[in-house]
């Protein structure tokens, strides 16, 4: 195997193969499945844009590692929202690393190991391609909290399309990896034990691609991206400051089925 640079952050880390020109970033909350946060937020938003100038990078993995989670959503024990700047702040953090990931002029190549919910769900549809473990299972669990799937009811349409969308949001069941791949958000699914050989040689092969071909395709397939995820934070503010959020979060924390009022 050719030499690796490692770097660890606090809910991330990231292994950079400079002879093959790619990097690998795993998400890293084990106790908690990968759950998106704040500090995951900044961190991946802050990753993914460095790789921009680093010419030792050309392609880029962003994976769960070896647990059964590539992220099982947000971390609902972490969000509290006493305003609707509060609100607005925290949605424009969670849509950074989104934004870096469709900005970035380097291919990001989604292995999805396991289970992907919510923002696992998000954050692979917003990579350029995907590559999922048979045992991936996708889902948008939001409504379950009385909260909005932004990203995907904004971006995903153009992604996957308007009926899958209203699917998955409405009724917040699981996707398995292959009606995933046959919904179009996944491009291919492989035995789980072969999950980190296919995103190695797919991410060292695009490391050879044409780097200004890349990233003038790059731009031109992502060009919608700015005002879809604007969109989603003019949306969510009004969501996360209702009373059915507030209800949706304490239900979870009291593991009963939550009573929602349209409040």
């Amino acid at each position: 195997m050719a030499d690796m640079e490692r770097v660890d952050r606090e809910t991330l880390y990231v292994e950079k193969y400079p002879q093959d020109g790619y990097a690998v970033v795993t998400l890293h909350r084990p106790d908690v499945l990968n759950a998106g946060s704040p500090t995951l937020f900044g961190e991946l938003a802050e990753t993914i844009s460095g790789f921009e100038d680093d010419a030792q990078v050309r392609a880029v993995v962003l994976t769960g590692g070896h647990g059964k989670a590539f992220s099982a959503g947000a971390d609902l024990g972490g969000m509290t929202f006493d305003s609707m700047g509060n609100c607005r702040r925290f949605i424009r953090l969670a849509h950074a690393p989104f934004e870096a990931i469709e900005r970035l002029g380097k291919v990001v190549i989604a292995a999805v190991n396991g289970y992907a919910f919510g923002f696992g769900t998000e954050i692979a549809l917003a990579c350029d391609l995907a590559i999922a473990s048979d045992k991936a299972r996708f889902g948008l669990r939001e409504m379950n909290h009385g909260l909005v799937p932004a990203v995907t009811i904004t971006r995903g349409i153009d992604m996957i399309g308007r009926r899958r969308v209203a699917w998955m949001a409405y009724t917040s069941d699981d996707v398995s990896a292959e009606e995933a791949r046959e919904f179009g958000f996944v491009n291919k699914v492989v035995p789980h034990e072969s999950l980190v050989a296919e995103y190695t040689a797919l991410a060292a092969r695009l490391a050879k691609r044409a780097p200004l071909a890349v990233s003038a395709t790059k731009w031109t397939l992502n060009k919608a991206a700015g005002g879809h995820y604007r969109e989603g934070e003019n949306l969510m503010p009004a969501i996360f400051a209702s009373a059915d959020v507030a209800e949706g979060r304490k239900a979870f924390e009291e593991r009963r089925e939550p009573v929602f009022r349209g409040e």
